[in-house]
């Protein structure tokens, strides 16, 4: 299939502009003008490359377009020189699209965190741009708080990292946003009578506004909450498009 049909129906499907976003979103290397066989991964790296190459892919499409961040130095020199002659000797292709595939309705980070957890998603929040990329969503009765961790011990292969219950005994309502995460998101979910917060990654100050605001939050790692994307993306392209597509996880533990 032709790359140029790939990058438009990507940017119909994920819809890049709509989000204010600090990386390049879309088609960041061009080493061949088709597409045979994709591979997924959370973010660009010399073991998801790696993979691609075993795989005899020559496309490949990640949540973290390591290398292409706003601000990163973009001359092809030193290692990110290195990565990209080797995608071009090997004629891979890379797409990165990150906030995208937080904020995807279906088969964005948190909606498919909100499905694995058997909650229903009631509204959005933590705009970036035109779009939000956080999911709130309800259960039809509320857990307790060991019920809670079960079911993300279920939905997370590691489980939970942190866990800090301040709040609420009784859960119903959980915000959702995949990453890393910041006290003005989890202040505007409280602010929508959220009961917790499920994120990736915690700054120092997250447990101090926790537990001085009365917040019910977990995290279970910035990479192992950014797998489900890439994950429903590949699972997408290949019911849709009819390419060979493989979901890569290179697991980091943060």
């Amino acid at each position: 299939m032709d790359l140029s049909f790939i990058s438009a129906w990507l940017d119909d499907l994920l819809e890049p502009k709509s989000f204010n976003d600090y990386c390049v979103n879309g088609l960041c290397v061009e080493a061949s003008d088709k597409v045979s066989k994709i591979v997924t991964g959370v973010s660009l790296r010399d073991q998801l490359i790696d993979a691609a190459i075993a795989e005899k892919a020559d496309c490949i499409i990640v949540h973290h377009p390591n290398g292409f961040w706003k601000g990163e130095r973009l001359l092809p020199v030193g290692k990110f020189g290195e990565r990209i002659r080797k995608l071009m000797v090997h004629g891979i292709s890379v797409f990165g699209f990150h906030l995208p595939l937080d904020g995807h309705r279906e088969i964005g980070n948190n909606a498919v965190i909100a499905k694995n957890l058997g909650l229903n998603p009631v509204h959005e929040f933590a705009y970036e741009g035109m779009r939000p990329i956080g999911v709130i969503a309800e259960w039809n009765t509320p857990a307790t708080r060991e019920e809670f961790l079960d079911c993300l011990d279920a939905a997370f292969e590691h489980g939970v990292q942190n866990k800090f219950f301040y709040g609420s005994e009784q859960i119903k309502r959980v915000a959702i946003c995949s990453g890393s995460c910041s006290a003005s998101a989890v202040r505007e979910a409280m602010e929508k009578n959220c009961d917790a917060y499920v994120t990736g990654s915690i700054k120092e100050e997250i447990p101090i506004f926790c537990q001085e605001n009365g917040v019910n939050l977990v995290s279970c790692g910035h990479h192992r909450s950014e797998i489900f994307g890439v994950s429903a993306l590949a699972e997408k392209i290949q019911t849709e498009l009819s390419i060979p597509t493989k979901f890569v996880d290179c697991d980091n533990p943060v």
